[in-house]
């Protein structure tokens, strides 16, 4: 019987898929998958499982996306999970709010006004979340997009910063900063342990360089101010000497993530964000308060509108209907069995739908402030 770890590599290998680039399917989405009976669109899947993932976010800290519950189900299950993944945001107070209505379970559809308590929280102005490097200069034919996990007392995993440099032939290469030696930590699972295939410099500081298991070519080496890069390329870019001579261009200049939030909370900074389409806040001073979170998805169709985060959600009421940056939007605030947050359904200019998830803390007033400054670049 072929090995976890051969099977690994194969997947790797023909589908250039790696650890640090997919996030988890919990067992519900995977029985959605199995099921026998009739198979609802990707699309569909996607969006219940972006909101089942903001049910637990009132538990359990994001950990940085792993690979091994996703290989065995094929290239289907990799561009649905492309389609989920998670974000936040923040602000303060207005009215307090009449009794909530029993909790109903339903579908988008014109309502009283559901309120939450008002909120202690000032909004404040924020500043764009940045990567902080940059190569110079810029490869040509480049898309890039930015990660962040860890180093939070929300998430208290090491501190890793991850950019995925992609060329429209599927070579690619990802540039990721680390405050210490990742060879030094149990299963990273940041591909810097495969086989030893030299060594070369970079700005006078020796480089390890390793061929990684299922194709790639790692490069890793440590900067003067004690901080680790790596290197790690594909296709074109599985290459030492390419990859030492882009080594030689990395540069401390912070660059937009993409995805910002122009309010949020005071006391409130970025947690995390990956790929750029999501986005973190947590509280500086209360690190067991649940994230501030938005998400963005793919464009509406058929299959998936503003409505289809409320399908099957415990709400304290009906869900309402409000106009977001002047497109429609769907807001509900979940019972305390369900999530305990506010959920809020739009789109952002470009036409993607998004999920804000906040905590009830927070005033309908708020939540819809934050959702008028959720801005997308790039």
């Amino acid at each position: 019987m072929i090995t976890d770890r051969d099977l690994d590599a194969q997947l790797a290998a023909a589908a250039r898929v790696h650890d640090a680039d997919l996030p988890p399917l919990p067992p519900a989405f995977l029985d959605e998958l199995r099921a026998p009976t009739e198979v609802e669109p990707a699309s569909v899947l996607a969006a219940r499982q972006l909101v089942d993932d903001a049910r637990r976010t009132r538990t359990t800290a994001r950990r940085r996306p792993r690979r091994r519950t996703v290989v065995r189900l094929g290239a289907v299950v990799l561009a649905v999970a492309a389609a989920w993944t998670t974000a936040v945001l923040v602000t303060p107070g207005d009215t307090a709010p009449p009794a909530a209505a029993p909790p109903t379970t339903t579908g988008a559809a014109p309502s009283t006004v559901v309120q939450a308590p008002g909120s202690a929280l000032t909004l404040v102005a924020t500043e764009a979340p940045t990567f902080p490097l940059s190569l110079d200069p810029e490869p040509d034919g480049l898309t890039a997009t930015f990660s962040r996990w860890g180093g939070t007392a929300f998430y208290p995993e090491p501190l890793v910063f991850s950019a995925d440099y992609t060329a429209s032939d599927g070579s690619r290469f990802l540039l990721r900063l680390f405050q210490d030696d990742p060879r030094e930590a149990v299963d990273s699972g940041w591909s810097v342990d495969g086989t030893p295939a030299g060594t070369g410099d970079v700005d006078g500081s020796p480089a390890d360089i390793r061929q990684v298991e299922g194709g790639g070519t790692s490069v890793l080496w440590q900067r003067p101010d004690g901080r680790w890069v790596q290197l790690l390329g594909e296709g074109s870019y599985d290459d030492r000497d390419a990859l030492l001579t882009l080594a030689g261009t990395v540069v401390d200049r912070p660059q937009p993530v993409g995805l910002q939030f122009g309010l949020a909370p005071a006391g409130w900074t970025v947690g995390g964000y990956e790929e750029s389409r999501s986005l973190d806040l947590v509280s500086d001073t209360d690190p067991a308060q649940v994230p501030l979170r938005v998400s963005l998805t793919g464009t509406p169709g058929p299959d998936v509108t503003v409505d289809s985060f409320f399908e099957g959600r415990s709400l304290t009421g009906a869900v309402e209907q409000v106009t977001v940056q002047g497109l429609p939007a769907r807001l509900g605030l979940t019972t305390p069995d369900d999530g305990d947050s506010w959920l809020l359904a739009g789109q952002v200019p470009d036409g993607r739908l998004f999920l804000l998830l906040a905590p009830p803390a927070l005033t309908r007033d708020q939540v819809l402030q934050i959702g008028e400054q959720v801005t997308v670049t790039g």
